[in-house]
């Protein structure tokens, strides 16, 4: 029932027509956590990020989708479309809210909201957008982390995304980092509840510099200045920039895993803003979990790996980018060097 523009909300029970076409993933030992999922108008992408959820069967499914561009010829059929095929999938049984928008709201307004209201109902959850693909160890790997850090007020949010590909995967199953890139995470409604939707505090002098001195990393911090500075002139339609300030203005930090657990079939010329595929993506493939330990919930973050995330991500040799990977899945000594050489 459409309760106002932007936030369409209706929940039902959906029983299996046939729960033995769907084979769980082999490494879900615990039960997943309540996944939301966020589209828009690309069914042809849909079809690979929504049948790994399809595959996890969460018991609760939040559904968030934007409105279509008045501007845009077709976008009502396309995203009528896409619902569509989402109402075509549910035949497990699954717990679904539908938050539906009516009209066009845009990344900045469509994904906060649906996800303020998201979090206030589940409490904790599992984040996927219609072009993350995630690997079926993804979902473990979320559900196992917001149970193992639900209570530590340090820790902002969880990530399956890392470009370095395998970070010392035989050392830890995942890494403490203040990077924090949400192409398929999860976090909590303790988190998401201090979101500073306009980069609140940002102007400030003494918040910049403490911020880059906590960094400590003079390359990802030029990055967040210029992202900072694209979304308070609204350059960019943009929501997860402001996600990664409230977590460096709150002073936490994230967990990611040690290896790649997901995939971004987004770079396409109809995309909200990766319009090309970066070098860091075009050898970056997901990965199986490792069984080694989990970080101790009084970690700090790594800054190595932190520093090896954004050489990778900003670099565009695939030469030096396979070199740092190499390194960086074996050896942190070798690691640390190669950063030397890198200045």
């Amino acid at each position: 029932m459409i309760t106002a523009p932007g936030l369409a909300i209706s929940a039902d029970q959906r029983t299996a027509n046939d729960s033995s076409f769907f084979t769980a993933p082999h490494s879900m030992s615990i039960a997943c956590a309540p996944v939301i999922y966020i589209f828009f108008n690309r069914p042809e992408l849909m079809r690979q990020s929504f049948a790994a959820i399809r595959a996890a069967q969460p018991t609760r499914l939040y559904l968030i989708a934007d409105g279509p561009r008045a501007h845009k010829p077709g976008d009502t059929e396309r995203c009528a479309a896409a619902r569509a095929y989402v109402e075509s999938q549910l035949d497990w049984p699954c717990e679904v809210t539908r938050d539906y928008s009516e009209i066009n709201l845009g990344c900045r307004g469509r994904i906060p909201s649906g996800l303020t209201a998201a979090f206030a109902q589940l409490g904790e959850a599992i984040v996927i957008e219609d072009d993350i693909f995630p690997h079926p160890d993804f979902f473990t790997f979320c559900s196992e982390a917001l149970a193992r850090y639900r209570d530590n007020p340090k820790i902002h949010g969880i990530s399956g995304f890392n470009p370095v590909s395998r970070y010392l995967p035989h050392e830890r199953r995942a890494i403490p980092t203040e990077t924090h890139i949400t192409w398929g995470w999860a976090s909590w409604h303790r988190a998401w509840a201090s979101y500073r939707e306009q980069l609140e505090g940002w102007s400030d002098p003494e918040v910049q510099a403490a911020i880059r001195t906590r960094l400590r990393n003079d390359l990802y911090f030029s990055e967040l200045v210029s992202a900072f500075r694209a979304v308070e002139e609204r350059k960019v339609d943009a929501w997860d920039f402001q996600w990664v300030y409230t977590m460096l203005y709150e002073r936490r930090h994230a967990i990611v895993s040690s290896v790649h657990l997901v995939e971004n079939l987004g770079f396409v010329v109809d995309a909200t803003h990766t319009f090309h595929v970066p070098t860091f993506a075009k050898s970056l493939r997901s990965h199986s979990t490792p069984a080694s330990p989990w970080p101790e919930a009084d970690a700090v973050p790594d800054r190595l790996f932190d520093r090896i995330h954004w050489l990778v991500m900003l670099n565009g040799s695939r030469v030096k980018i396979a070199i740092l990977r190499f390194i960086a899945r074996y050896s942190r000594s070798l690691a640390c060097s190669a950063l030397r050489h890198n200045g």
